[in-house]
């Protein structure tokens, strides 16, 4: 049986954060068997792609920084209760202005549209299509001739402002009053037609499961028999029933396309690919017949997060991705590049093994299932070069070092971070993406504090004291300069600042393995986009930036 489960590419045991070796049970050995249709003693044979060049991904800057924000939080006065492309657009010039040349986003994945609305941006339906809270409302075509309807809806949006936490409820309801004014009022603006024919079918099948939603609730595992699959020929009458509504969904990610695009000829934008998605959204919908029954995807027991890590996101099972041609893999790289400068791909390990917990199980007890790397990789630089966008792969927590080697030899850059580095950024390695933390870590101000609630993780401010020398009275926002100034003048090719730091906020936008206890992915900015340009604090980690000889312009980094 083990040599069977190993054959089926489940590995029998791995090295946890303590270097103590942690086997997979039996039960959890059978559970993935069962979920893979494992009923020979040999998988079937995975066909790789006729023809994928050997090259390695597009080249990365030389010596770059810029910025690494969560776009719902960097709210304007403008904005209706959540940031939205249109701020991003300012933000990327005044950015570009001061001397970063990229900006790293959290993915922009569309949600279900029905309430509650889902915040979590590593949860969203699909990684296909974009999420709708932001759009710029007064932006799209039609707005001018809308006004008398758009006024109420923008001075109740803008109150929400007024509250640091954003209600994703009223935002989404608010906006999409909106849309459908503005979509009676300019229903086929210039470009929308050969839009939806580049989308394809994948579009006409999002806007679909987004109408059927509306009408059936989100659940659709819920629906009528003939619903459940985008491929039942009973699916036929629906769609024409709801014709209207599918065009309006088609529309919203026409204009969300064309304002991403604006955002995008301000500064290169870095997006970020996740590692999965909600197990009710469209994507799991869309690709139910390759997805591993009753399996979620997490990670194990670190030091960071001692009881491991459940995602909650669906297992693609690895010997049925060559006989969907591997599209949907190609489809989430693909559409992260478009308008990209570059991709940041979520727990990058996954391209080479992932970590499965069947129903029923704990993150502890789960176990890893390997993946077809070298086609994965190939794949990878495949879209790297054919959109321009350069790749950084986030290598953090158990990663072996093969997995370093072999992203490193494909040209994806390797993400580094304060809080885990054990050397000076001088040490650093040069193909590397260089930061204090990410969205899952405490920031500067929260260890500086310790007001960071996971306590075990105060013994962080060590790192910040032998890097800094600065003395425990120094304001928060003095010590992240201080941080910031010490990478900038490192070794990697890019070093991203996070605007939480800068701004000395202490909470961090995301506590791994909480639901209710902490506002994960709804705090706001404590600042204003009109008040973050003339931050101090902003300006100086410019400043340091520029200092170091790190460039402002991609072409020439």
């Amino acid at each position: 049986m083990v040599d069977r489960a190993g054959r089926w590419g489940i590995l029998p045991a791995y090295h946890g954060w303590q270097a103590n070796l942690v086997e997979t049970s039996p039960a959890t050995r059978d559970a993935i068997l069962a979920a893979m249709g494992a009923t020979t003693d040999q998988p079937p044979r995975v066909r790789r792609p006729k023809k994928l060049p050997s090259e390695p991904c597009a080249a990365p800057p030389e010596r770059a920084w810029g910025w690494a924000i969560q776009l719902y939080a960097l709210r304007s006065r403008e904005s209706w209760g959540v940031g939205d492309l249109a701020d991003l657009r300012r933000f990327g010039r005044w950015s570009r202005r001061r001397g970063a040349s990229i900006v790293l986003l959290n993915p922009l994945g569309a949600q279900t549209p029905t309430l509650p609305y889902q915040p979590s941006p590593y949860y969203a339906s699909t990684r296909r299509f974009r999420n709708i809270v932001y759009l710029r409302i007064e932006e799209i075509e039609g707005a001018a001739s809308c006004e008398a309807e758009l006024a109420s809806l923008r001075a109740t949006a803008r109150e929400l402002n007024q509250q640091r936490l954003i209600d994703y409820d009223r935002v989404f309801q608010l906006k999409t009053e909106a849309l459908e004014h503005l979509y009676a009022a300019a229903p086929q603006p210039s470009g929308l037609a050969a839009y939806v024919r580049r989308q394809g079918r994948a579009l006409r099948d999002f806007a679909t499961f987004n109408a059927v939603a509306e009408e059936r609730g989100p659940a659709w595992r819920s629906w009528p028999d003939y619903l459940r699959h985008p491929g039942d020929d009973g699916m036929e009458p629906s769609r024409r029933r709801l014709a209207d509504r599918i065009a309006f969904h088609e529309w919203q990610q026409f204009h969300l396309d064309r304002q991403l695009a604006r955002a995008a000829r301000e500064i290169g934008i870095v997006t970020d690919v996740p590692v999965g998605f909600a197990s009710d959204g469209f994507d799991a919908w869309r690709w139910q017949d390759l997805l591993a029954p009753g399996m979620r995807v997490g990670a194990p027991p670190d030091e960071f997060f001692r009881d491991g890590q459940d995602w909650g996101c669906p297992a693609f099972n690895p010997w049925k991705l060559s006989d969907a041609h591997w599209e949907p893999f190609i489809d989430a790289i693909r559409s992260a590049a478009t308008h990209a400068a570059g991709v940041r791909l979520d727990h990058v390990m996954g391209l080479f093994r992932l970590f499965w917990i069947p129903d029923g199980m704990t993150a502890a007890q789960g176990a890893y299932v390997r993946y077809p790397a070298a086609t994965l990789l190939a794949l990878l630089a495949n879209e790297s070069r054919r959109s321009g966008a350069f790749v950084v792969g986030e290598d953090l927590g158990l990663v072996p070092p093969t997995v370093r080697k072999h992203l490193r030899q494909r040209g994806s850059l390797s993400y580094r971070l304060l809080w885990f580095e054990g050397s000076e950024p001088q040490r650093w390695p040069r193909d590397a993406v260089a930061s204090v933390g990410t969205h899952d870590l405490p920031t500067v101000a929260g260890i500086w504090t310790l007001t960071e609630p996971e306590k075990r993780l105060h013994h962080l401010r060590e790192k910040l004291v032998n890097m800094t020398h600065l003395p425990d009275a120094t304001p928060p926002i003095d010590v992240a300069v201080a941080a910031y100034t010490a990478l900038a003048r490192g070794r990697p090719r890019i070093v991203l600042a996070s605007l939480e730091d800068a701004l000395g906020v202490s909470e961090r936008p995301n506590v791994p393995g909480t639901t209710t206890e902490f506002p994960n992915w709804r705090l706001a900015l404590p600042s204003s986009l009109e008040e973050i340009e003339a931050a101090k604090g902003v300006r100086r980690i410019a400043d340091a930036m520029n200092a170091a000889g790190r460039s402002a312009n991609l072409s020439q980094a």
